[in-house]
């Protein structure tokens, strides 16, 4: 029952997620076909920079949540959601008057003039989202999950329409976008408030005996790898931003798309699964018999889900970027294959596992070790090839030699070899036939049919997927497993 109620739980994530990046994606497309490149550019570049200062600033507390909130007493879990949200409050405010008043610097940093406005204009949206920082972990806690997918649709819904409809429909710039952005968080904080306190509303009030040192003991640790996994992840944007422009930032910007399916069914799981973890390791159950089965379970489900997809759209990457975000944005095709390679490794469940199994150090330093190698090699590639392609490509290196050690630690705790990890015959049946079949209809409908992109995409996928569903039921692929905990959810209902 409990594997049923995981399952059901991380769809509800998912299918916010989904959401979530919906809208997002609708809104490139509306900004991307409004915008000149170099504007499109410069409010890509504003988010980048609040995305990168954010992982600071959050302290490493949203996981706290999802840590701490399984370990205590119900009666005081009220009193600890409010203890890690009244931090959030004092950290946002300096967020945001530090992103104020130092937006000239980063302009001058990140070589664009224009961006020292925006910045300012933009400074108001951290006070208001880092409260809602962490809503995740508690819903997840307390089994209310489907919460968290009404509070992305709500949002998402109207960040899309303060974003998209000044430009549209009153021509607006890249500025009155984010003047509709910083309305909508405002929308978000306001839910998001009222959500967290929502599980807890008919608990006790008893003072939580959590103590900020133990809050911090967990994630100061946890910040130190958040930093230096935010400096592994934007360092390819940093490097192009400064050294070529916002014209070619956006094109990197709209290449480097995290896919809908990886994002949703891998957050989803990993939200679920971090306050499970954390109860098995609470109770010392055994890593082999205990642990490894849920974690094989989810890593094969994700398989099975994710990879018919993902290589769907490897293949296809450059049509789907011409539909996307038009002929001007084909170039990103380049930056979406690098990209997303690692999506292959991404659906190993790390964090949630070696988090709540006291693991954070090692975590940490693994990323500190990739963060000082990836900055190094592709300061080094602007030098030797002055080409964002290869700064693209450093960083999948450095991804692939971090998703490597942390590997050996998983299998150390499993007490298993490396290899023993991978589901090798589930991964050789869903990878080879896809890649000889997708090549064979990318041949034909590209280079022999020459449709457009939109009857291109919609007609090899409906082929690719009647034939793979039919390949599944001939090699026993048990793609009912995944669905038979949604269906019956359903069918009580």
């Amino acid at each position: 029952m409990e594997k049923t109620n995981n399952t059901q739980q991380a769809s509800w994530i998912a299918i916010g997620s989904l959401f979530s990046f919906g809208f997002g994606i609708v809104s490139s497309m509306i900004l991307s076909r409004y915008f000149l490149k170099e504007d499109y550019g410069t409010y890509k570049q504003v988010i980048y920079v609040y995305t990168t200062m954010l992982t600071v600033f959050t302290l490493g507390l949203p996981k706290a949540f999802s840590y701490f909130l399984p370990r205590v007493d119900e009666n005081q879990a009220k009193s600890l959601i409010k203890k890690i949200t009244n931090l959030f409050f004092l950290l946002g405010g300096i967020f945001s008057v530090i992103l104020f008043f130092g937006s000239d610097y980063i302009a001058v940093f990140l070589r664009n003039p224009d961006l020292a406005y925006a910045l300012k204009v933009f400074s108001p949206v951290p006070f208001l989202m880092l409260p809602t920082m962490g809503l995740e972990g508690v819903l997840a806690t307390f089994r209310k999950t489907k919460f968290m997918a009404l509070y992305t649709v709500t949002t998402r819904v109207m960040m899309l329409f303060c974003v998209a409809i000044p430009v549209m429909l009153f021509g607006g710039g890249y500025i009155e976008a984010i003047i509709g952005f910083s309305i909508a968080s405002f929308v978000s904080f306001l839910l998001a408030l009222y959500l967290k306190y929502y599980p807890v509303k008919d608990k006790g009030n008893d003072p939580t005996e959590t103590s900020y040192k133990e809050i911090f003991k967990f994630s100061l640790p946890l910040l130190t790898a958040s930093v230096w996994g935010i400096l592994i992840s934007s360092a390819d944007q940093f490097f192009i931003s400064r050294y070529f422009g916002s014209e070619v930032f956006a094109e990197f910007s709209n290449g480097a798309l995290k896919l809908p399916f990886v994002a949703m069914i891998m957050g989803a799981t990993s939200t679920v699964l971090s306050p499970v973890f954390s109860k098995m390791s609470h109770e010392k159950l055994d890593p082999q018999t205990e642990v490894l089965p849920l974690w094989k379970s989810v890593f094969e489900k994700s398989a099975m889900l994710i990879y018919p997809l993902l290589i769907y759209t490897w293949v296809f990457a450059d049509v789907i970027m011409i539909l996307l975000y038009g002929q001007q944005y084909k170039i990103s095709s380049v930056y979406f294959r690098i990209f997303n390679t690692i999506n292959f490794f991404d659906i190993i469940v790390f964090a949630p596992l070696l988090i709540n199994t006291g693991k954070v150090r090692y975590y940490a330093n693994v990323h500190m070790l990739i963060a000082v190698i990836v900055i190094i090699l592709e300061y080094l590639s602007v030098l030797i090839f002055n080409s964002p392609f290869a700064i693209s490509a450093v960083s999948l290196f450095c991804q692939l030699v971090k998703i490597y050690l942390l590997l050996r630690v998983v299998a150390k705790y499993f007490n298993v070899t490396m290899i023993q990890l991978f589901p090798l015959k589930l991964i050789s049946k869903i990878l080879l036939p896809s890649i000889l079949l997708l090549g064979i209809e990318y041949h034909i409908f590209t280079k022999l049919l020459e449709l457009n992109p939109f009857l291109t995409l919609i007609l090899s996928f409906l082929i690719y997927i009647i034939l793979f569903y039919f390949y599944s039921l001939r090699i026993e692929l048990d793609y009912k497993s995944i669905v038979r905990p949604l269906t019956s959810k359903l069918k009580n209902k």
